[in-house]
């Protein structure tokens, strides 16, 4: 009797394990730790296979801890075929931005800064996910699998202070800006009078240029 019961124990475990593991990932990665300029964009890689006899649409997924504190993630979707193994692994891309966590400081409100890079390193660390989504239809024109598994890699990533003095483009920019518009408007007022007072005016400065003429003789 304790023969027949541990059997169907066993079998009902091993048909749980057979339809849990039906359809799944697995993920490889060449590095854990990422160097990362803070308040830029950057994009990282990571490989997928899927040994399972179904396919599965896969996604990057981000940890918590740091979905709350980068300003932009963006994942693709990708269709990673049944039976693909690791040798055949299938890159999949996500994108982030990370803010700018590193003191400037600043002459104007968010302009004319520097940033001298005396604080320590800051490091974001977490496990970060590739999981299995719902595909697309307009991808195969089939779904996919659907399964909520996923499988995760350490992520650690290292931002990098890039110190710089006291950008004086914007500056240099507006003088620039200012000057032009100084001669414009210079121009605009001598041009704009008819002809005949400028003729006028011309007249006038001869004159006073044959007089002075004059006295020197």
């Amino acid at each position: 009797m304790k023969k027949g019961v541990l059997s169907l124990i066993v079998l009902f475990l091993a048909l749980a394990m057979t339809s849990f593991i039906s359809a799944g990932v697995g993920i490889k990665w060449s590095q854990e730790s990422f160097l990362v300029n803070d308040g830029e964009e950057t994009c990282l890689t990571y490989s997928v296979y899927n040994p399972w006899p179904e396919d599965s649409y896969v996604q990057i997924v981000l940890p918590e801890n740091l979905k709350n504190l980068l300003i932009m993630q963006e994942a693709e979707t990708k269709l990673v075929p049944a039976n693909t193994g690791s040798v055949n692994a299938i890159p999949i891309k996500f994108c982030f931005k990370v803010p700018k966590v590193y003191a400037e400081e600043c002459l104007i409100g968010d302009f004319l800064c520097k940033k001298e890079c005396n604080e320590e390193q800051v490091v974001y660390e977490g496990q970060v996910s590739v999981k299995s989504v719902p595909g697309e239809t307009t991808m195969t024109g089939s779904g996919g699998s659907a399964t909520e598994m996923s499988v995760s890699a350490p992520l650690r990533l290292k931002l990098n202070c890039n110190a710089h003095p006291t950008d004086f483009t914007l500056l240099y920019l507006v003088l620039a800006i200012v000057a032009l518009l100084g001669i414009i408007i210079i121009l605009f007022r001598k041009y704009r009078k008819p002809e005949q007072a400028r003729k006028k005016e011309k007249l006038a400065e001869l004159r006073e240029e044959m007089k002075k003429l004059k006295k020197k003789k």
